[in-house]
């Protein structure tokens, strides 16, 4: 291995360590503040206000076994692909791949099929532990073996066909401008997010749940009426049927254009009452008012740019130091693959806490289109308390944790934002007002 190489990888080994030491150092500082600043008992301080109590010991214990499998993934995501580059299994795919097939495409695609497979096998105990051992030792999910096993397997085979199909694509276009490869990719994402943005709701998520509208025939028209309010059009809210899975709620926003729908999980209705609901339901049409999911797209797209910038850089210093050692001398060769996957998973590493301050600011914005559209702030805490108790989410989280792995704002915050935002109460305008119908909001 060349000394320069090996100089680099002690480097970020050496900051890995630092970096888990701070993430556990903040951790229990936090755990000590929280022991030490709220009571064992939710209650309301006074009417219309909800406070927040001591996580249970539960919590505690899910948020460490978070932490750890985190840090787990975290250090894998550079182990991984680092071994089939150094073991240069990588460059056996490839020649395995060569072997049986003679189109490039067919090799590229090959390549991936296969390296997905064994990515998978070496992840697979970790995803067990995860998503089915401690989900069940928490009371988190409904799911049994086989169905945890034939999600997991449908996921890997769904993706891996899509991105097999495409992966090529990225390779044409470094084969094609070796030294602007990393903005034209950049740029090719931005359709390509749009196009998956499109899908996922009418192609993607139906094979996996089941679809259907809203069943109880009240909120389905109270939500109707909330949706009147405002300018949103052609939006369809819809519930699925999450609970034969998990215990824990959600809702969410998906789609453009015509196939925009809000979700809700069919936990979300059994567990809150109508007005929380509705809340919920307003959080969801503020993304889509505000243009969240255009945003989104476009900026990732611009964001990708210095991403892949940087990656093409780290790459070729790479190439330069190895001088074909590993098996392959261009990145062109599919072979590279987990060099750029290994760039790429060190680049949004660094990013992580940039991209996460972004989405927790949009999540602020949809919380605060929910209350003014709503202006009920009892249900809007109250629901927020509810979501996150029945998670064992923790009230705040250690620093550093919360910044690269937080992409909403924290349960704590949330509940205090909550109570505290009521311009409409001092006669002040509505920083949404543009969204809502003048006359609906009149009081």
């Amino acid at each position: 291995m060349n000394k320069e190489i090996r100089k680099a990888i002690l480097i970020i080994f050496v900051i890995f360590f630092i970096f888990t030491c701070l993430v556990l150092i903040s951790e229990f500082i936090n755990y000590r503040q929280i022991l030490n600043t709220y009571p064992q008992n939710p209650h309301l301080a006074v009417p219309d206000t909800v406070s927040v109590a001591m996580p249970t010991q539960a919590a505690f214990d899910f948020q460490r076994s978070k932490v750890t499998t985190w840090l787990i993934r975290l250090f894998l995501g550079f182990v991984v692909p680092a071994f089939f580059i150094f073991s240069k299994l990588s460059a056996s795919i490839r020649n395995w791949a060569r072997r049986k097939a003679k189109r490039w495409t067919l090799i590229i695609m090959l390549y991936f099929i296969l390296y997905s497979v064994i990515e998978i096998l070496i992840y697979l105990p970790l995803d067990f532990y995860t998503g089915f051992v401690r989900m069940h030792q928490y009371g988190l999910s409904n799911q049994t073996f086989v169905q945890w096993l034939i999600e997991t397997v449908k996921s890997f085979f769904v993706n891996t066909v899509i991105l097999a199909v495409i992966i090529w694509i990225p390779f044409l276009i470094i084969k094609k401008s070796p030294k602007r490869w990393w903005l034209y990719l950049a740029l090719v994402s931005i359709p390509y997010m749009f196009c998956i943005s499109y899908l996922q709701p009418i192609v993607i998520d139906p094979m996996f749940n089941q679809y259907k509208e809203i069943e109880d025939g009240e909120l389905s028209l109270k939500i109707d009426e909330l949706l009147s309010k405002t300018y949103i059009e052609n939006c369809q809210v819809l519930q699925v049927d999450k609970s034969k899975d998990t215990n824990q709620m959600n809702a969410y926003m998906t789609g453009v254009f015509n196939t925009k729908r809000i979700v809700l999980w069919d936990t979300t209705i059994n567990y809150l009452n109508v007005d929380e609901i509705l809340g919920i339901v307003a959080h969801e049409m503020g993304h889509y008012l505000m243009g969240h999911i255009w945003k989104s797209i476009f900026l990732g797209g611009l964001g990708g740019i210095l991403i892949l910038y940087l990656v093409y850089r780290i790459c070729n210093w790479f190439l330069e130091k190895s001088k074909g050692k590993y098996g392959f001398y261009r990145l062109s060769d599919v072979a590279a693959f987990p060099l750029i996957i290994l760039a790429i998973n060190l680049m949004l590493f660094i990013t992580a806490p940039i991209s996460n301050a972004y989405s927790r600011s949009i999540e602020l914005e949809a919380d605060r289109f929910e209350l003014e559209l709503t202006q009920n702030n009892f249900a809007t805490a109250t629901a927020t308390v509810k979501l996150h108790q029945q998670s064992l989410a923790m009230l705040e989280p250690g620093y550093i944790y919360m910044l690269w792995t937080y992409d909403h704002p924290t349960y704590k915050s949330r509940v205090d934002f909550a109570n505290q935002y009521r311009p409409w109460e001092e006669g002040k305008p509505l920083k949404y007002q543009k969204y809502m119908k003048e006359n609906e909001q009149a009081k």
